[in-house]
């Protein structure tokens, strides 16, 4: 809409409409018509939703956004009535319960706030406040099934209900002049975090057993209050002129701490990690060479998971940027270049994945690209 004045402020006011449809399955590659093997049975979900969106501009150098947004989710799939804990896809059905038709509804609503102030020195420093819901997704309600590209055994849970976030971010950032940089901070509160845990328990395809011993892990959706605090920061330095272009340096960290609320740790969460590198550009080239360390995680789940070693990332970039003559072929810009990523060949285990303990991330790599714009 129009901006309009509402004395206190111009206010500009944004109105939105998102629907979706989604069908899902997962059958078993080795018997897809048995009506208990596979990761799920066949599910769908339908969603509308509408949001509004508002900035009040007070003056040149403070406005507000104000956002809000409601959702009705249609979710319906099948599930057995009772899911023990070693659970045998293979034996009577009648021992786990018929496959039940689930249909559940949900109406997740969300809001923000956030108040933005111009500071001098190029300076903006922001506060926002958040209530944020979220429906269960399908894969959380109906699984019951192996999951190789994970190697758990997932079983979901239809009884999940809305996963509630209430954050407060504050920022600080700068991003004009010769010093620019971000810094940003984080406090989440969940009520009814949803996330998937190993119990310890393992599989194969079809059956599973207590304790160790089969291939996959058995991992089950669950929910619990949990609170995710964190933070991050990022700059870059014009040092000074080089050969005709500017040459700088740059730094990162973030950190993110996540616990349940009897202190124990939410799993698989990313390690605090610090970097920094040099770069140098002009209109045309762009060069830079950066040094992320991650450090070791060792804030992990009770069960299933395991210590994470920390690792040196080295990566090198090279790109050059043209204006082009649309009558040639019709690209108006290319920017073709050079990313090496791991240089130094290290042996790098994501904390976050499921199969960090047998699948290392690539080593050394080098890729070109291109891109156009028409």
């Amino acid at each position: 809409m129009m901006p309009f004045n509402a004395r206190f402020a111009a206010v500009t006011t944004a109105f939105g409409l998102q629907a979706g449809h989604q069908e899902l399955t997962a059958p078993s590659p080795d018997d897809p018509n048995s009506p208990l093997n596979g990761l799920w049975d066949p599910n769908r979900n339908n969603r509308v939703a509408g949001y509004v969106f508002n900035e009040l501009k007070f003056s040149e150098t403070t406005k507000a956004q104000i956002a809000g947004r409601i959702e009705h989710v249609n979710l319906s799939g099948t599930t057995p009535e009772f899911i023990p804990d070693v659970f045998d896809v293979n034996t009577d059905p009648a021992s786990i319960g018929p496959a039940t038709p689930r249909n559940l509804h949900f109406t997740p609503k969300s809001a923000s706030v956030g108040l933005i102030q111009n500071l001098p020195y190029d300076l903006v420093t922001s506060v926002t406040a958040q209530y944020v819901e979220r429906a269960p997704k399908p894969a959380e309600l109906f699984s019951r099934g192996a999951h190789d590209a994970t190697a758990t055994f997932d079983i979901g849970d239809p009884n999940l209900g809305l996963e509630t976030a209430k954050s407060v971010e504050v920022g600080l950032r700068r991003a004009t002049g010769p010093l620019r940089f971000e810094l940003t901070g984080y406090y989440t509160k969940f009520n009814g975090f949803i996330f998937r845990r190993l119990n310890g328990n393992t599989c194969d395809e079809s059956s599973c057993q207590i304790g160790p011993g089969l291939e996959l892990n058995q991992a089950i959706y669950s929910q619990r209050d949990a609170t995710f605090r964190g933070g991050e920061f990022q700059s870059q330095l014009d040092i000074g002129p080089l050969h005709g272009g500017i040459w700088g340096i740059e730094d990162q960290f973030d950190v993110v701490r996540a616990t349940c609320t009897d202190g124990t740790n939410v799993p698989r969460i990313p390690p605090v990690r610090v970097g920094g590198g040099v770069y140098w550009r002009d209109s045309s080239w762009f060069m830079r060479l950066n040094l992320l360390h991650a450090f070791a995680q060792n804030d992990v789940a009770l069960i299933g998971e395991t210590p994470t070693p920390g690792y040196n990332l080295l990566k090198a970039e090279i790109t050059y940027k043209t204006k082009l003559d649309p009558s040639w072929f019709g690209a108006r810009e290319m920017t073709i270049g050079l990313v090496g990523n791991n240089l130094l060949n290290e042996n790098i285990r994501n904390s976050v994945s499921y199969t960090k303990d047998e699948v290392l991330l690539p080593g050394i790599g080098v890729r070109a690209f291109a891109n156009l714009k028409f």
